[in-house]
Formats: C-alpha cells, sequence, structure tokens
C-alpha cells in the first residue's frame, strides 16, 4: 500500500459518505483532477516567491535614471503586500484543486464544484439515466501522467456530467458503464 499526501483517485473508499447518500448507496469511486493539473500554477507561486529578488535592482534603476530613491518602509510595505496576496492565490488555487469532486456511487454520478467558500455547485444524475459514458485523454502530459476526460451522455432531462482532468479516464469511463448496465439490469428486474 502507498502513501499520497493529496490522493486524486480512491477507489471504492471506505470511510467517506456523501450527506444525502441512501442507505443501499455505496461509493465506488472518489475523484479529483490529477496532481499534474496543478503544476502551472505552483511554478506561478515559485516564480513570483523569487521575484522580489530582483526588487533592489529596480530600486537601483530608478535611482540611477530618475533620481527617485524609494523610502525602505514602501518597500516593506510592498513585500508584504506582495506575499499576502501570494499566499491568498495559493490559498485559493488549493481549495479549488482540493474541493472540486467527482463521485462515483452505485446508484448517482456527482459532480461537485467549489466556486469560493460560501458557494458550491452540486450537479447529480442518477446511472438510470446514463445512456454512455467515453473518456477521452488529450496532450503528451495527459498520455504520460494517463490523465483525461470522462464525458457522460445522459437522457434529454438531465444534465451531461463531465469529469475534467481525472486519472485513470479509461477505468473510470469503464466502471461507469459497468454500474449503469447493473443499475439498468436492477431497474428492469424489478418491473
Amino acid at each position: 500500500m502507498s502513501f499520497s499526501l493529496f490522493p486524486s483517485f480512491f477507489d471504492r473508499p471506505i470511510y467517506t459518505r456523501l450527506a444525502h447518500q441512501e442507505k443501499d448507496e455505496h461509493i465506488e469511486l472518489f475523484l479529483r483532477r490529477h496532481w499534474v493539473t496543478n503544476l502551472p500554477w505552483i511554478l506561478f507561486v515559485v516564480l513570483a516567491l523569487v521575484l522580489p529578488v530582483f526588487f533592489p535592482l529596480l530600486n537601483q534603476f530608478l535611482e540611477s535614471i530618475i533620481l527617485l530613491e524609494l523610502p525602505g518602509d514602501l518597500i516593506s510595505s510592498v513585500l508584504i503586500i506582495w506575499y499576502l496576496l501570494i499566499l491568498a492565490y495559493t490559498i485559493e488555487q488549493f481549495l479549488h484543486w482540493y474541493f472540486n469532486i467527482y463521485i462515483v456511487t452505485n446508484r448517482h454520478l456527482v459532480d461537485i464544484n467549489f466556486v469560493s467558500l460560501m458557494y458550491r455547485d452540486i450537479t447529480e444524475a442518477s446511472l438510470a439515466d446514463v445512456e454512455s459514458a467515453r473518456s477521452r485523454i488529450q496532450g503528451v502530459a495527459g498520455a504520460l501522467f494517463n490523465f483525461g476526460n470522462v464525458t457522460t451522455e445522459t437522457a434529454a432531462k438531465a444534465q451531461a456530467i463531465e469529469f475534467l482532468s481525472i486519472p485513470k479516464p479509461d477505468f473510470v469511463a469503464d466502471r461507469i458503464q459497468d454500474l449503469q448496465q447493473l443499475r439498468k439490469g436492477e431497474v428492469n428486474s424489478a418491473d
């Protein structure tokens, strides 16, 4: 068993439940975007953290061209504001990744979109309404790290659900189709 600090793929998690989960319903897959999708904003944060190293050069440039020396208090204030903005951006990006989750149960597909601390959007579709699920892996990074999108087509009255940049999209699409066939078999046998 391997340990991962912030995993993005859980197959049949034991201690995870939905708030509105039915008695005979259990979670099959608990997903979030692949960790590789975080690299662009992480690299941006690293560059933004290093950027203040060049502030003394900017101060020397302004002093030589405009004959204006920035006061030390102003530079300190700008640095504090700069690092607070970087911290806020980092927290917001992490929360956006961590709380945007996709859940596949034996009865439903659930897409929870975390927009902000005060707002989230939950889309749910019954597996009985799912007509097809297909996976799509794009680009070199997607092929190299095995992540992509899974799109489910549902009945006309329900909304299509798309799982974006998730790990093992082929496995997820196959599992959704298997559960969908199993669910349709249960519904037909109950009739």
